[in-house]
Parts: structure tokens; sequence; C-alpha cells
């Protein structure tokens, strides 16, 4: 077929395509009536059957293909169908059939990275997973797992590879983390609860609890280990039992705190394109210290930076982490990078300054 085409588009079908619903046709016994789909096709890959353009078939129908087609260059084609009824009529259907040349990648769609436990439940790699492509035809997903060991803590990872028809292929990979046990809010409350009994006294106001939070979080936790990032409380966990994390324990830590003592927070991290710039994410906190009808939102982020210190990121306007950002220079001489996230997602902070910075 390929060779054919090649030689001058030289494809004969025996084949019709199928548009909306059957015109004309008799309902099955049932009352049901055939549907029917248009189809997008590579060229130089097997041409389909009648039965790939029929979304429902009833018991008792059959389609065919009216007549042979010869397809002498790319593009969209009308064609006829003959729809057999259980009662043997026949009815004449017109489809639409379009001839590309598909050089496009399928997508995946819903990978995330995956926890798992040693003598738990195992993996289901597959779900919530979905594949497209651009094409009507087979489009098949291959897993490679073979580098998971679930009896044995660690972090791995699994590819991912979905290719079409056309060969076009797709390869993403996602790690598996591999624990012990499960880390539960009621482990990471075990170990929030006595500092919160150290930290947090009676009569406090919301601000004086925040900037208490705030001088544990970043007095306690020494910067430069690394964090999973697949579970905010396990990195919350971690980070307290340890005392050592990345910018996701700082904010983790923070966020756990907020939860336990139900004080209004909203996660944000650094955008897609800040971050595909430094190769480098980083997260912080929103946090509202005013009422519900008049709230006052402020950032909080009480990870270590190497250019500002402590009380640095507690309770800052939108204007002083724009500021900081201006002037942040990465390694590789990017600037405007390091706050910079997505602010039509969230409320501007209040214009108050609380937190002066020199």
């Amino acid at each position: 077929m390929k060779k054919a085409f090649r030689r001058g588009f030289a494809y004969v079908l025996t084949c019709v395509m199928l548009l909306g619903t059957l015109v004309g046709c008799g309902a099955s016994s049932d009352g049901e009536m055939p549907t029917f789909r248009d189809l997008t096709w590579a060229v130089g890959t097997p041409l389909p059957a009648a039965e790939d353009f029929v979304k429902t078939l009833p018991d008792g129908y059959t389609v065919r293909f009216a007549e042979e087609y010869l397809f002498s260059s790319l593009g969209d084609y009308t064609l006829q169908l003959i729809v057999t009824d259980a009662r043997g009529k026949e009815t004449m259907q017109e489809v639409r059939f379009t001839l590309v040349l598909d050089s496009q990648p399928p997508v995946i769609a819903g990978l995330q990275d995956i926890v798992a436990y040693i003598n738990g439940d195992g993996v289901s790699y597959r779900s919530g997973v979905s594949v497209s492509d651009n094409c009507d035809g087979e489009v098949s997903l291959s897993i490679d797992s073979s580098a998971v060991d679930l009896t044995r803590v660690g972090i791995y990872p699994a590819i991912y590879t979905a290719t079409d028809a056309a060969g076009n292929s797709t390869v993403l990979r996602i790690t598996v983390a591999v624990y012990e046990a499960e880390i539960t809010e009621e482990m990471l409350n075990g170990l929030l609860d006595p500092v919160i009994d150290r930290i947090i006294t009676d009569g406090m106001s919301l601000t004086q609890q925040l900037r208490a939070i705030y001088d544990y979080v970043y007095d306690s936790v020494s910067y430069g280990a690394s964090s999973d990032k697949s579970s905010w409380v396990r990195a919350a966990y971690e980070g307290l039992r340890t005392g050592q994390g990345d910018c996701y324990t700082y904010f983790t830590i923070s966020k756990a705190f907020f939860e336990r003592l139900g004080i209004e927070n909203m996660d944000i991290q650094r955008a897609a394109d800040a971050v595909a710039k430094v190769d480098e994410r980083h997260f912080w906190s929103l946090v509202n210290i005013g009422g519900a009808g008049a709230p006052a939102w402020y950032h909080f982020d009480a990870c270590h930076l190497n250019d500002v210190r402590k009380p640095w990121g507690f309770l800052m306007t939108d204007a002083q982490l724009a500021e900081y950002t201006a002037q942040r220079v990465s390694t590789n001489g990017v600037t405007g990078y390091f706050y910079a996230y997505d602010t039509d997602a969230y409320p501007a902070s209040a214009t108050q300054i609380v937190t002066k910075i020199n």
C-alpha cells in the first residue's frame, strides 16, 4: 500500500466513511439506530475497515463499502457507504475521509508521579492516563516499569511511550517513590502539636502566631537537601523529622502549621515559563491576616535565600516581591524569574507594609 501511494497516491480503498447518524435506515427491533464518525487517516498506514467508521451498530445491521475508491492525493474525500438493516433494506450514506501526512506525535495526558508502599496494594500505572492523536487509528501505549522495585525503599523511574500508526512517538517519564509506610496527616500532627504548644501562646494575635511560625521554620530547618515533592504531607513530616530540606520543605512545614491552626492560606509556585529559564522551582504561600469580609493577603516564605536575611519573606506585599524579583539574578544571568507566578490566579496582596526591608 505504502509503495503504491508513493508511486502516485494510487490507493484502492474498498471502504466507505460514515458521517453523523444514518438517514433513512430502518431502526432495529429495540429502536436503536446506527451512528457513525468521520476519520482522519495517516498516509502510508493500513487503511481502515468499514467497521472502523461505526460508533454503534445495532444487532442485525451490516456495513460495507459501496465501491472502490482511488485516492490520488492527500486531502478530503466524500465516500458512500451501504448500510443494510436487519430486514435486508439497504441505505446509502455519505461520509468524509481525510488523508494526511502525519508527522505529529500522540499526546499522553494524566501522568503524575506515583507514591507506593512496601507490602501495599501495588501500582496502577494506567490509572487516569489517556492517549490521543491527530489521526484516527490505533495508538499504542507501553509502560516500562522494569526499574521499579516495590520491595525496596527508593525513587524509581517509569517510562511511558505512546506510538501512533504512522510511527510517531512521545516518551515521558515519571517517578515512583516507594516508602516503608504511608505518612498520614495524623502522623504529621504528632510532630506539629508539641511545637505548637511551645511557640503559640494564649492571647497571640494572628500576626504574632504567623511570626512565631516563621521564626520556627526559618531557624529549625537547614537548607541543602532535596525533598520528595509527591506529597506535601510527607515533605513536611520529613522536614520536621530531619530538620533539613529545600524550598518545598520550608513551604510545606509552614503550610502544615497553617492547616493545623486554621489559618487561611493558598499555595503558590513559580510559573512554568520562569522555571524553564532557570531550571529551578520555588514554592511559597499566601496567608490571610484579615477577616472574611475584609481579607488582607500577604506572601509568606520562610525559605533561606542567599542574598537576603530574616525576616525577609514574612508577610510581604506584591510590590515587595516584584522589587526583589526585578533585581535577583540567577547563576545563568536571568532576571525577573524568582517570584514570577500566575497573578491572575491569586488575590492581590494588601498594600500596607508589615515587614520593612532596607
